[in-house]
């Protein structure tokens, strides 16, 4: 008794394998049919769910918590791979993606390094972040403070020729700004969003944000309304010794003298017109057509310039016309 024990004993592998290798080969072929039935499935799920697409430059939100604040970020935007299905993707978009970061129970620890994972991420759709890129953000973090800072206002684009910002108002004229403490000591002032000058002839009244998009704190107002002032700039130019011509019909044979001959003037426009302005586009005359007697007369000069010119004085305004027939 003792001897089969201990052949039983000396042999287990032999014992135990027999019954597996009896269950592996019943009924091998309706076995390998669910193996192949479960690759399908799973090849056909994996090709549902496999559909990919990038979106790129997603805001990064980062919240330090009460009375902190952001210093600085290594990155403000995130590029993000989704995966899912083929209807998951292609009703995904960049709007409707949100990045957050909270930092708040660390917000003692001034500088961090925070992998980016799917749990950041809030879409209304069911793919799923696979990758970011960058994928660690790094925040520094500082006191939060607040300043009260007077605003200026920024412009872009030209004004028409001719015309000059005189001045421009704030109202109100400063706001309160909340952010970290360092960036906020070296300010000395906010500045609004451009407000645009092309085409303005006229004095006109605005509404602006102050603190533009990307801007590492905000303001209480977030708007303030900007009276811009605009003015006409002008100029004048004096022409001397420009000619007098007499302005007759086309068969009209009299002879026509005109004393004096030649007359200065004084023009009125913006400097840059007056600057490009040639003589050859000034031209001064008198209407001899109803000047129907052979007779001496007194007619007064006139002046014809280019558009956004105007004639401010004639010297002499009047001259002496002698009509004679031929």
């Amino acid at each position: 008794m003792s001897n089969q024990t201990g052949r039983r004993l000396r042999n287990p592998a032999r014992l135990s394998l027999a019954p597996v290798r009896r269950a592996m080969t019943r009924n091998w072929i309706l076995k390998l049919l669910c193996l192949a039935l479960a690759f399908a499935v799973w090849q056909g799920i994996r090709e549902n769910t496999s559909f990919e697409v990038v979106l790129a430059d997603i805001p990064l939100v980062v919240n330090a918590g009460a009375g902190h604040a952001v210093l600085d970020q290594s990155s403000d935007v995130v590029s993000i791979r989704f995966r899912g299905s083929r209807e998951e993707i292609s009703y995904i978009g960049r709007d409707q993606v949100s990045v957050g970061v909270d930092v708040s129970e660390n917000s003692g620890q001034l500088r961090q390094s925070i992998k980016l994972v799917p749990r950041h991420v809030k879409t209304p759709s069911r793919a799923h972040a696979i990758r970011f890129y960058p994928a660690e953000l790094t925040v520094t973090i500082d006191r939060e403070v607040e300043r009260v800072l007077p605003v200026k206002a920024i412009f872009e684009g030209e004004l028409p020729a001719g015309i000059q910002l005189e001045k421009a108002v704030c109202e109100p004229a400063s706001v309160r700004v909340r952010g970290a403490e360092q960036r906020l000591l070296a300010l000395e002032q906010v500045r609004t969003a451009p407000i645009s000058l092309d085409g303005r002839y006229n004095s006109f009244k605005t509404h602006v944000a102050v603190a533009a998009n990307g801007q590492p704190w905000t303001a209480d107002p977030e708007r303030v309304s900007v009276q811009l002032e605009l003015v006409e700039r002008v100029a004048t130019r004096r022409i001397e010794k420009n000619a007098v011509r007499p302005l007759l019909a086309s068969d009209d044979t009299r002879v026509v003298k005109i004393r004096p001959e030649k007359v200065d003037l004084v023009l009125r426009g913006s400097p840059q017109r007056l600057e490009s302005l040639n003589d050859a586009d000034v031209y001064a005359y008198v209407d001899c057509t109803e000047l129907t007697e052979s007779a001496e007369y007194e007619v007064p000069v006139r002046v014809d310039v280019p558009p956004g010119v105007q004639v401010e004085k004639i010297e002499p305004p009047v001259v002496q016309v002698v009509v004679k027939k031929m």
